[in-house]
């Protein structure tokens, strides 16, 4: 089975083709150009130079969010497009589980922490157990203090707003904050491809799609309130 995972979710974009779960081509670049420019392109790239029909694609897996609001939704009509021509079906998953995979067996909780500015962040709790990894709080838009009030215990901090975060983490849970180094805050499209294969029976048509955003962009917070 094949399966092809994309991510748009940061400044970063990533595409990866899995066949039963062993990986076949991966690609991660950060664009300074819009992600609209270069995503349809690297796919038709790392499908050409790896010899893989689209139509042998058996099943699409993306990122929905949280993350920035404009790269999920070129993501989103990305995947809806090859959905549309290819007639198969798509998995979504979180960001910030994603990001939580690049610690696998890990004894302590793994905190994802994307900016969501506004003094806010994109962020869950996740544990490793019994060989696979659960959730413990759902994806939540918060601020940090109320984030703090999360943690009881040793934890690893993750991702952008770790690192803006980080005096404050430090400073507040002393032992209890783990920081780790941004490099492994990007989402890896190779993990996306691998959580899809696992929930296949969790697919959708791709009509059925939708970004995850926690709360209204910046564009629709400015929208003065209709009169009644």
């Amino acid at each position: 089975m094949r399966i092809l995972g994309i991510d748009t979710s940061t400044k970063y974009a990533g595409v990866a083709v899995l066949e039963d779960g062993i990986l076949l081509a991966q690609s991660t670049m950060q664009f300074m150009a819009s992600h609209s420019e270069k995503l349809l392109p690297e796919i038709a790239h790392i499908l050409e130079i790896m010899n893989i029909p689209i139509e042998t694609i058996d099943y699409y897996a993306i990122t929905v969010g949280p993350g920035s609001f404009t790269g999920l939704r070129v993501g989103i009509s990305t995947i809806k497009g090859l959905c549309f021509v290819t007639q198969k079906k798509v998995v979504p998953v979180s960001t910030l589980e994603v990001i939580a995979w690049q610690f696998p067996y890990c004894e302590y909780q793994i905190c994802p922490m994307l900016d969501a500015r506004k003094k806010e962040v994109y962020t869950a709790l996740f544990r490793w157990k019994n060989e696979k990894i659960t959730r413990i709080k759902e994806d939540s838009v918060l601020g940090i203090d109320a984030l703090i009030e999360w943690i009881k215990e040793k934890t690893i901090f993750v991702g952008k707003g770790a690192e803006i975060y980080r005096g404050i983490l430090i400073e507040k849970l002393d032992s209890y904050a783990i920081l780790s180094p941004l490099i492994y805050s990007v989402p890896n499209p190779q993990v996306v491809a691998y959580i899809g294969l696992q929930r296949i029976n969790e697919s959708l048509d791709v009509k059925n799609l939708k970004p995850k955003y926690l709360r209204k962009s910046e564009a629709e917070m400015k929208i003065a309130p209709s009169r009644i």
